[in-house]
């Protein structure tokens, strides 16, 4: 199983409330696990004007806008500095946010991602989805996806949602990583298509693994199987009964032969939790959520 190691936590930021609350949950965890931290501000560019969301700025002078951004970013170094006793890394740049976001990061080779997001809904949820979706989509390294009812920094409860699919176990290695630094309480939650035939005793065999890989860490953990028709809903109903402060989950990216994208199971968590999410890209090789027919499953 891969090991987990945070050395470099990313925070893209655009002033909005929910970037920093980013930044109070990265800066956080940095001085946590005695890691880097770095700030990234992307000019979105279009062929009339440079914005800035909050408060919001429509300027045609480019300059002027990037004397805006540097002034706000030291600010924000100072605070940091203050509250955490961290100096951040910190860069602007102009194009595609989610673009500049992943190249970054991969550049840089950052452990971990931690970025606002004010989710999605209708048109833009199907078709063309948030900027914090398409970097959990294309990311190398986990994310960290925070909401503005996150407002609670640091982790307590961490819902680990464990399904059918072949990768669904990979995930609980970083769980545990972040619950031994966190001092946190992990639920390994089992989840049921209540429609599906499944064999319950291979499930419970697959959710011992999971239990006994905590033990082992000397965690505190709950164990619960559920059935549902939509199991995003049900991890995110069960998450907010709890009071859990993040859930983590795989992206459930296909294979190779569809192109790796996000799958509906972390694609709805993600656009709809109201609950911090780290989404963890598996590794890559057979999955047994794959329909060759290529009827797509829904959740």
């Amino acid at each position: 199983m891969k090991t987990f190691h945070i050395e470099k936590i990313l925070i893209p930021t655009d002033f909005s409330e929910t970037g920093l609350l980013a930044i109070e949950h990265g800066a956080f965890m940095a001085r946590l696990f005695k890691a880097e931290l770095h700030l990234l501000h992307v000019l979105e560019v279009n062929e009339y004007s440079y914005d800035i969301p909050e408060p919001i700025l429509r300027l045609t002078n480019l300059e002027a806008l990037q004397g805006i951004v540097a002034k706000k970013m030291e600010e924000m170094t100072v605070r940091i500095r203050k509250d955490f006793g961290i100096t951040p890394t910190t860069m602007s740049t102009t194009g595609k946010i989610a673009s500049e976001i992943v190249n970054y990061c991969a550049e840089q080779k950052m452990s971990i991602i931690i970025m606002g997001t004010h989710g999605a809904s209708g048109f833009e949820e199907y078709f063309i989805g948030s900027n914090a979706y398409k970097v959990v989509n294309r990311a190398h390294c986990p994310v960290i996806s925070v909401r503005t009812q996150s407002t609670k920094v640091g982790f307590t409860d961490i819902v680990v949602p464990i399904d059918n699919k072949f990768h669904s176990r990979e995930k609980i290695n970083y769980a545990v990583e972040l619950a031994k630094q966190y001092s946190a309480r992990i639920h390994i939650l089992g989840l049921l298509e209540s429609h599906d035939d499944h064999d319950e005793e291979k499930f419970n065999i697959k959710l011992d693994s999971v239990e006994e890989i905590v033990k082992k860490a000397g965690l505190p953990y709950t164990r619960k199987v559920v059935e549902g028709d939509n199991l995003a809903r049900s991890a995110m109903e069960y998450s907010e009964t709890i009071k859990a402060d993040l859930i983590v989950i795989n992206t459930d990216q296909e294979s190779n032969l569809t192109g790796m994208f996000i799958g509906p199971f972390a694609k709805q968590i993600v656009n709809h939790s109201k609950i911090p999410v780290m989404s963890v890209k598996p590794h890559e090789g057979p999955f047994d959520s794959i329909d060759l027919t290529g009827n797509a499953r829904i959740y």
